[in-house]
């Protein structure tokens, strides 16, 4: 298998706590990975970092992605990277279907108006490739 993504030598301080402590990471392409721990064990810590909500040079180490570095100054970046974070909330809003939580803020939609087909469409597919 190929190494996708690397973070190398990851740390985090923030005042009087060091939340990340030279952390590695990798994955290999087509691995599927969940980050698991306490509470406070950093790995919301380690998902922000990457997905640029700590955006580059506010934490310390390297994020290598399909072989180039990556500098994320946003989510908007990692986003645009096709690194997509699924936070640990089980459910995003309670009263919205499945559908709509899993395209909670990147809607189908064309003009402003939701494609509820399509949209529908892409959740079975989804849901089939999990199981």
């Amino acid at each position: 298998m190929t190494t996708l993504l690397e973070m190398r030598g990851i740390s985090k301080l923030f005042p009087g706590v060091r939340a990340l402590d030279q952390v590695n990471l990798s994955v290999e392409a087509g691995e599927i990975h969940a980050i698991c721990g306490e509470n406070g064990a950093g790995k919301s810590t380690l998902m922000k970092v990457l997905s640029g909500v700590y955006p580059h040079g506010s934490y310390e180490g390297d994020i290598v992605y399909d072989g180039g570095t990556l500098a994320m100054k946003s989510i908007t970046d990692s986003e645009s990277k096709g690194i997509i974070i699924i936070h640990q909330e089980l459910a995003l809003v309670p009263l919205l279907s499945i559908a709509e939580n899993l395209f909670l803020g990147n809607e189908v939609a064309k003009g402003g108006v939701i494609n509820w087909p399509l949209a529908f469409q892409k959740t079975r597919d989804l849901l089939q490739k999990v199981g």
